[in-house]
């Protein structure tokens, strides 16, 4: 799932957004929030979730969140500040090559960062569009660590698990003769 940059924000800056997740910028962060809030007449505690979901799942052009940024750079607290007002959709939102947060937290190593997706419903299923899972890219990368997690989170999809499972009459099902 990919969302395109929202344009209903005017006013809102995306790019310093995004800058400040990827940094750790976590005061920052709030603090361009609020003054967007502000310049729209709310405030956070009254502010519609709606809203906040709006301006934290805002992409950049390559469709970058900041959640994907701070999932990439270890950025833990960021993520802790954002996910509680994200939906599952929200935390498996895609960029424009289909790599969600978690393929970006599992890409470096950010162990407790895919723990924490993980716990929030990130799917360690979805593959982006070079066919790759966060399994595939931590595992290409040498962080196994992550691969156990990511692997402990895993539950087949209907066709995997069909594919696995011996079906009745097939020969993995019939009596071996000793």
């Amino acid at each position: 799932m990919t969302v395109p940059n929202d344009t209903s924000l005017s006013g809102f800056d995306i790019d310093e957004f995004v800058t400040c997740a990827r940094y750790g910028e976590l005061d920052d962060l709030k603090a361009l929030i609020s003054s967007y809030l502000t310049s729209q007449g709310q405030d956070q505690s009254s502010t519609n979730p709606a809203t906040l979901r709006a301006l934290y799942t805002s992409a950049l052009p390559n469709g970058n969140t900041a959640l994907h940024m701070a999932a990439a750079n270890g950025e833990i607290e960021v993520l802790q500040y954002l996910l509680p007002q994200l939906t599952v959709g929200d935390v498996n939102i895609g960029n424009s090559d289909g790599s969600t947060a978690l393929h970006w937290a599992a890409l470096n190593g950010k162990l407790d960062c895919v723990e924490l997706l993980l716990s929030c419903g990130a799917d360690a299923t979805i593959k982006n569009e070079q066919g790759r899972s966060p399994v595939t890219v931590a595992e290409q990368q040498g962080h196994l660590e992550v691969v156990n997690a990511l692997l402990k989170s895993y539950e087949p999809d209907e066709e995997e698990a069909d594919e696995s499972t011996p079906q009745e009459g097939s020969a993995s099902t019939e009596p071996v003769d000793s």
